[in-house]
């Protein structure tokens, strides 16, 4: 039997919506962009929030928006937030890429090469240097608009209470209380064991004093790319930011006159998650403080230690210190066994130079480099 197939005309044609870029007024635009987010957006606690501080609050300039228009319609946003990034000797200003959110019927390759193409195309003349660390569906993108990808951000992890996670399996039933007691203090004492007394002092500081400032200015050269940690960012990127809560361990000097590094961090989930770690001297310096922070945790119930981070020589010490890295390069198969997570990759784009990158090789990345 021959097949009947139907006429030409009942044949649906599907129509290209006529899209737009426009910049967006951070003022007047305010409500629109928050609704699109709150569309959009896997986190959506705190935007209003999130928009004053990170947008119009930053006292590094304020940020940027583009709003993607499909026939005249809002339907996407794109942003970039403002960062002083001290390049060698020099301070450039870098603005990290966020906040890519469009409607579900538009998430294909071309709204989004529009919006990053506009945010590329039009950010202020006064960034030398746009980052990001997207997801992978973001990856995709910004390697098409010209981003290069500039090196592995890993995540490297500490369990301090062994309960915590005895606790999710059914294995050892009515006896895991029992077991996790236990199990943890026979932890604890092989942790403590050959801990010294120490003449530096390690203690959670209220504020960022002068005592910051001094140690920024006295930092060496050793990193040709780091965002600059004056007190003045500090202030801005943990206390006042409105999404968390962040506490401040600083290590002093046995006067407590000047501080030799600090690491701030906030809690989730159990674990004590590291956002920024910068000390001025060696290893000594740093063991000491990650030692005190172990410390804190415990005494705090945590069952973990987080870090993440791009720098090697902060990797090599975390895992001295007993971390163990907890993600794998993407470019990898990935891991059947889920125990290592996808590792994140930082983007660079340099707008001045295709030939001669401002960052040639190394950039000390932590988690408060990202946006939020």
């Amino acid at each position: 039997m021959a097949r009947r197939f139907a006429p030409l005309e009942s044949a649906v044609f599907l129509i290209m919506p006529d899209y737009a870029v426009v910049s967006a007024d951070l003022q007047k635009d305010r409500q629109l962009i928050i609704d699109l987010w709150r569309r959009n957006l896997a986190d959506i606690s705190h935007l209003e929030e999130k928009y004053d501080w990170h947008f119009l609050n930053n006292p590094f300039g304020l940020g940027q928006i583009w709003i993607l228009e499909a026939d005249g319609r809002p339907i996407g946003t794109t942003s970039l937030g403002t960062r002083p990034l001290k390049l060698r000797q020099t301070v450039a200003m870098a603005g990290v890429a966020c906040d890519l959110a469009v409607n579900r019927e538009h998430r294909f390759l071309h709204p989004a090469l529009l919006l990053q193409r506009a945010l590329i195309s039009s950010a202020h003349s006064g960034i030398r240097i746009l980052y990001g660390v997207p997801n992978s569906g973001g990856a995709s993108v910004m390697t098409y608009v010209g981003y290069r990808e500039f090196c592995c951000v890993h995540r490297y992890a500490k369990i301090l209470r062994i309960s915590h996670y005895l606790n999710k399996s059914l294995k050892f039933g009515a006896m895991v209380p029992f077991v996790g007691r236990v199990a943890d203090q026979g932890f604890a004492a092989l942790q403590s064991f050959g801990r010294r007394k120490d003449r530096r002092v390690a203690q959670v500081l209220p504020s960022f004093d002068e005592r910051f400032d001094d140690l920024w200015s006295g930092l060496s050269s050793e990193h040709p790319a780091l965002t600059v940690r004056d007190r003045r960012f500090l202030k801005w990127r943990y206390q006042e930011c409105p999404l968390r809560e962040y506490k401040t361990l600083g290590l002093l000097t046995e006067d407590e006159s000047s501080l030799l590094g600090y690491l701030i961090y906030y809690v989730e989930d159990h674990s004590a998650v590291c956002a920024d770690l910068l000390v001025s001297g060696g290893a000594e310096d740093l063991n000491c403080l990650l030692s005190s922070w172990e410390a804190l945790a415990w005494v705090d119930g945590l069952a973990s230690l987080s870090v993440s981070c791009s720098d090697t020589a902060l990797a090599a010490n975390l895992m001295r210190q007993g971390f163990s890295r907890r993600s794998m390069e993407s470019a990898r198969k990935p891991d059947r066994t889920r125990r290592h997570e996808q590792s994140k990759t930082l983007f660079t784009h340099d707008r001045h130079s295709a030939s001669e990158p401002a960052v040639a090789d190394n950039w000390y990345y932590t988690e408060g480099d990202s946006p939020y």
